[in-house]
């Protein structure tokens, strides 16, 4: 299938729907020196997880390849042309597309992420539509911006879109990677864009904790949170529905709270409750989940204290707040000197508290610790050696 035209450009979108189509499209595009690369993806949107939608990719020689993930059990060739080091691959705002190629098994290598270039020349919003409009005067329909990429058949509308997410990508990097060497930070930006091929995708560690209020309960309520969190991921994953589509997350909360609740009540009187779990059968299960976790709760002995008091920030102290002010005075040089936003990827905030409290420096970027040793340095301010934040 093929579409043509986007405002200002003329290009063929291909639909790659097949093995043989992509191994063609592969073959074609492993000749390139340059790929740019987009990926469309459903993150608890629409359906259960995190997953592909849509891979957009193009070697810049008027061809885009759409590549449908649906109707390809196998997509280790394509992976095969990521993973090539001879290959530079050229995304804005690489990250989320590197942690979900990652959790698939794929290791990019070869990133040249245009997101971070246009925050290193201190852009304030450095969306790829802000970046066209600034430098190429070009605006893009960003109207798909959240359509609902599982949707098949594909629309035009959303064929052009995707294109247009990679189409410009060579002309964008050109432009701001020449801007980046005449102001002397391309080493910024290629220690940059290999810290962001080192990302891996990992599950997040007590995600229940994280809900909305989980750090104000008891221990014995986050204990019965937990069961219920993993009791909704299963029916979720089960039904392919995001999981605050089956008990919203302030509701499940909720529950933890009140545990010996009328259940039958609770889910028939409770906005946002995924009608399946309304059914006797699902009604039954959640039931003997809470029971049995609470039989496991007063088996362990589990505290009915507050676990807020571990979430406390430390005490402040006259050594924190000259630890606090003394950073916070470096970073505002940098500022002054680079830019707010540029500045940011040198040393934000998070960066100042950590110090402040612990006394330890933790840079991680070589660059950005040198600009922070030496304007520190020339201010007069002695800090500490940097230290891994590993």
């Amino acid at each position: 299938m093929e579409f043509t035209t986007l405002s200002n450009n003329t290009i063929t979108i291909m639909l790659v729907s097949t093995p043989a189509a992509l191994q063609q499209a592969v073959s074609e595009l492993n000749h390139s020196q340059q790929l740019a690369l987009d990926l469309e993806f459903d993150q608890n949107r629409y359906t259960y997880g995190f997953n592909l939608c849509l891979i957009q990719v193009t070697s810049g020689n008027g061809t885009c390849y759409i590549i449908d993930p649906f109707d390809i059990p196998d997509l280790q060739p394509f992976f095969n042309l990521i993973e090539n080091p001879a290959i530079t691959k050229i995304i804005h705002h690489a990250n989320n597309d590197i942690l979900l190629l990652d959790k698939m098994g794929c290791r990019i290598k070869n990133v040249m992420d245009t997101d971070v270039a246009a925050k290193i020349l201190n852009y304030e919003r450095s969306s790829l539509a802000t970046v066209l409009k600034e430098e190429f005067n070009l605006e893009i329909d960003k109207s798909q911006q959240s359509s609902n990429w599982n949707k098949r058949p594909l629309t035009e509308q959303q064929l052009q879109y995707a294109a247009a997410d990679v189409v410009y990508l060579h002309q964008v990097k050109d432009k701001l990677v020449t801007e980046i060497e005449r102001v002397g930070r391309k080493h910024w930006l290629d220690e940059e864009n290999s810290l962001l091929e080192n990302l891996r995708y990992s599950e997040t560690e007590n995600p229940h904790l994280r809900l909305r209020n989980a750090s104000r309960l008891t221990y014995y309520d986050q204990f019965i949170l937990k069961a219920l969190y993993s009791f909704r991921e299963n029916l979720a994953k089960n039904l392919n529905k995001p999981s605050s589509f089956i008990i919203p997350n302030d509701a499940l909360v909720e529950l933890a709270t009140d545990p010996t609740v009328d259940l039958h009540e609770w889910l028939n009187h409770t906005k946002g409750i995924h009608g399946r779990l309304k059914t006797p059968s699902h009604e039954n299960r959640l039931k003997e989940t809470i029971q049995k976790a609470m039989e496991a709760a007063e088996e362990q002995h589990i505290t009915r204290d507050y676990a807020g008091s571990q979430f406390r920030r430390p005490f402040r102290t006259a050594e924190t707040e000259k630890r606090k002010e003394e950073l916070t005075t470096v970073q505002a040089e940098i500022v002054k000197q680079f830019g707010e936003f540029a500045g940011r990827l040198i040393i934000n905030q998070s960066l100042i508290n950590d110090y402040s409290y612990t006394g330890q420096l933790r840079c991680t970027k070589k660059y950005a610790t040198t600009i922070v040793l030496d304007t520190a340095a020339a201010l007069g301010i002695n800090l500490p050696q940097p230290i891994s934040s590993d």
